[in-house]
């Protein structure tokens, strides 16, 4: 009889643990916070299957970009639950090909592109970004295809956030610009 109530409880705990895990789709469609409680959030439609790989694309002002794009499963960081998201990678140079920006082999702690989530209509994948904190080089990163039967075209688009900025030199750009897309493409 001791036996099987430790199995029921076990039984009962595996169960439980499993009702715990939300996909990327319900956690795209919270408001205000307000999820279902959660152990992690799982990839369970491989979603983010798509973004995986070497992306390259230029902007006008002649700086070439290549984003190493992976994905990482059950990730945490600073304490947070588990989650499945896309860790992002980049190098940057200028038109005349001196680098500003090679963080390829960077560890997955210092990736400088972290995954968010999904907007409601699953178009737009959300990341972080974080280059020159002090010159609030900083902010979201937007991911989508502009046509969903191309998976090999992606427009990425930065936004920086908004924050007072202590200490940068005058005429300082960010990496990326801010509020203008570029297209890349699938390598």
């Amino acid at each position: 009889m001791k036996n099987n109530t430790i199995i029921l409880i076990f039984i009962l705990g595996t169960i439980s643990c499993k009702a715990q895990v939300i996909s990327l789709e319900q956690v795209s469609q919270c408001e205000n916070g307000n999820c279902p409680q959660y152990t992690s959030i799982k990839d369970v439609n491989n979603r983010l299957d798509k973004y995986v790989g070497t992306w390259k694309g230029s902007y006008t002002d002649g700086r070439s970009y290549e984003f190493q794009f992976i994905k990482k499963t059950d990730y945490s960081r600073w304490g947070c639950k588990p989650r499945d998201l896309i860790l992002g990678r980049i190098q940057i140079k200028k038109a005349d090909g001196t680098l500003i920006l090679n963080n390829l082999n960077a560890s997955d702690s210092n990736a400088s592109i972290k995954g968010l989530e999904f907007d409601k209509n699953l178009i737009k994948y959300q990341m972080y970004y974080s280059g020159n904190a002090e010159c609030n080089d900083k902010g979201y990163v937007y991911l989508f295809f502009p046509d969903p039967n191309n998976l090999n075209q992606m427009k990425l688009t930065f936004m920086q956030e908004l924050d007072i900025i202590v200490s940068c030199p005058s005429g300082y750009k960010t990496l990326m610009p801010d509020a203008k897309a570029i297209m890349l493409t699938k390598q």
